[in-house]
């Protein structure tokens, strides 16, 4: 068995690989790469190809800098998981091998790994995370009598009283990236531009869509969903606060939940959280269950595994400042900030 880095003729190869493995998921699929060279974040597609050519495991990698110009490998940036897949130990301890002499060869701090469960080799770990799975197998209605909490219940038949209307289509990206930049903007949080969101779109044009709820007509919640295998993902979905009332995004997530279960996947992902922080809470009511993520590390140059605290006063100074951007600032600086962030 010999690890390689694949090229763009062999990622065909590599999406069948995904399509077949029990640990594929949509973070770990080729599209990414070409999402990312709008950033100018180099791909290195790492596989374990045994002597019949038949790849055995992957492991994507981006190199990615900060603000200060220091280098560091992610897999995956900007998504919650997306790191190695593989048949077996044997194979991911390759895999980790040549992912430590690209991170030598390229003078970086530090690669990071971000796993779906499964802890990998012996790599330092630290278990900040989880994402949130709501099982599908017993169907709509069941969900809705046993998972749903009656407080999110009512908040659904609400905003279906209050005359709210769900649409789907690709048609409605600009007013889907209307209401996340809005929202971005008000928790003081930058945004990739909107051609990002079209590249992940077109990219990923066979498991991916908009969502959107509208209330007299004007887009007012909306959600990018990606799908892979058996799990349905919601990575970007946002409100607008000014129709709290109305609960827009409690009948986005109810539609989009109905829509995964009538195409039969069995999971809905509803993405990373903080255990007992506010995103968190509204996941739960929806009868989804913690995951754990754990986030691996080979420190190269780097002393010890990188933190992002957001509760740090530098990070509380910088969120309040880019609270108080007119709009059409913080559209135009988000993506020039975004690309030294794997967080975001």
């Amino acid at each position: 068995m010999k690890t390689v880095l694949l090229d763009n003729r062999d990622m065909g190869q590599w999406d069948e690989f995904i399509a077949s493995s029990t640990e594929g998921t949509f973070s770990n699929l080729s599209g990414w790469g070409k999402v990312y060279e709008m950033y100018g974040h180099r791909s290195f597609p790492i596989a374990a190809i045994d002597d019949s050519g038949r790849i055995r495991g992957i492991l994507p990698l981006f190199l990615m800098k900060d603000i200060f110009g220091r280098k560091f490998l992610v897999s995956n940036p900007y998504l919650s998981y997306g790191g190695i897949c593989a048949e077996d130990n044997d194979v991911k301890d390759r895999l980790i091998l040549k992912a430590e002499d690209i991170a030598v060869e390229n003078h970086v701090e530090y690669f990071e790994i971000r796993q779906l469960a499964s802890m990998v080799n012996a790599l330092p770990a630290k278990k900040d995370f989880v994402t949130m799975f709501l099982r599908l197998k017993e169907g709509e209605e069941f969900i809705w009598k046993n998972a749903l909490e009656s407080k999110v219940r009512n908040q659904i038949r609400k905003a279906i009283k209050s005359g709210l209307t769900v649409d789907f289509g690709n048609k409605y990206l600009d007013d889907f990236y209307r209401v996340l930049a809005i929202n971005h903007r008000d928790f003081g949080t930058p945004l990739h531009k909107k051609a990002f969101f079209r590249k992940v779109l077109e990219e990923l044009n066979k498991m991916s869509g908009l969502i959107v709820v509208k209330y007299q007509e004007k887009v007012i919640a909306g959600m990018l969903y990606i799908h892979c295998r058996n799990v349905f993902s919601d990575p970007w979905a946002s409100s607008l606060k000014k129709y709290n009332t109305l609960c827009p995004n409690n009948l986005l997530y109810w539609e989009a939940i109905k829509y995964a279960c009538k195409s039969g996947f069995e999971c809905f992902d509803f993405g990373r959280s903080t255990i007992n922080c506010g995103t968190y809470n509204f996941k739960k009511q929806w009868g989804a269950e913690p995951v754990q993520l754990n986030y691996q590390y080979f420190l190269n140059k780097a002393r010890k595994i990188p933190v992002h605290n957001v509760h740090n006063n530098r990070y509380q100074l910088a969120i309040n400042i880019w609270k108080k951007l007119p709009l059409i600032i913080a559209n135009t600086l988000g993506p020039r900030v975004v690309r030294y962030l794997p967080e975001l």
